[in-house]
């Protein structure tokens, strides 16, 4: 097999995995009943008693649109129910978060060394309606943030079926998949989605970035069969197919940082 032939289908591959990841909560959830979905996130934006002048552009879990602070994964819940109709909670703390990044990343160390459980201030009332549980949250040293664990504690989870979503900066899901389903052993938990928290503004479009280079590495492999001898035609379909690679390698760095 020619290496050019080998390193398509590797990206080919990659590329699948990374538009499943990226595809496969909105497809599923697309068909859930809205009515008995329940979209759960968790962000320092409603958790963080931010000033007016916080600069949003050098924080990598914050975002400012049209003048308003919002979080990735506040950005990502409304993505989701957008999609679904399902309905949207927001967890929140007593004892708000630090603005200063490095003093709430210290704080966060510190609950969940102590294993503390912050008290929430915003409460659902009717949660036995809910089947389906999507949570969504960021990663703080290698799990969900201890105030979801005082979420997860405080209802009854049992039979709902539970779909963790996770923003990161490079550890993926860490152990929170694992801690939801001692949490919820009552519960169908299912396999986590990892999101890099630069890549929640691009979740939506991504999948047809690839799904466009899958299609030219598919052309310019069709038309380099058809033309045999070394002409500008084929220096042309070279770079079509080259072109799909690229897309789709840079498509799946942005996923993964």
């Amino acid at each position: 097999m020619k290496k050019k032939n080998l390193s398509a289908i590797i990206v080919c591959l990659l590329s699948a995995v990374c538009i499943l990841l990226t595809i496969a909560l909105p497809i599923r959830i697309a068909g859930f009943d809205s009515k008995k979905t329940l979209i759960v996130y968790f962000s320092r934006v409603g958790n963080t008693d931010f000033s007016d002048d916080v600069d949003a552009v050098s924080s990598a879990s914050l975002r400012r649109k049209d003048g308003v602070l919002y979080g990735n994964c506040e950005i990502l819940a409304e993505k989701l129910s957008n999609l679904s109709g399902a309905d949207v909670f927001s967890v929140t703390v007593s004892e708000n978060y630090p603005e200063s990044y490095e003093e709430t990343v210290n704080r966060a160390s510190h609950e969940q060394s102590d294993n503390t459980r912050p008290k929430l201030t915003s409460h659902i009332d009717n949660m036995d309606s809910y089947d389906n549980i999507i949570v969504v949250y960021p990663v703080w040293w290698n799990t969900m943030p201890i105030p979801m664990f005082s979420f997860f504690e405080e209802y009854d989870f049992s039979g709902k079926n539970i779909y963790p979503v996770a923003t990161h900066k490079g550890s993926f899901l860490g152990d929170s998949v694992n801690d939801i389903k001692e949490l919820c052993s009552e519960s169908e938990v299912r396999k986590g989605i990892p999101i890099s928290g630069g890549s929640v503004d691009f979740v939506g479009i991504m999948p047809f970035v690839m799904v466009a280079g899958w299609v030219m590495l598919a052309i310019g492999t069709l038309l380099n069969n058809r033309f045999k001898s070394k002409t500008a035609k084929v220096l042309l379909t070279d770079m079509i197919p080259i072109l799909g690679i690229i897309m789709n390698v840079l498509c799946i760095v942005r996923i993964l940082i």
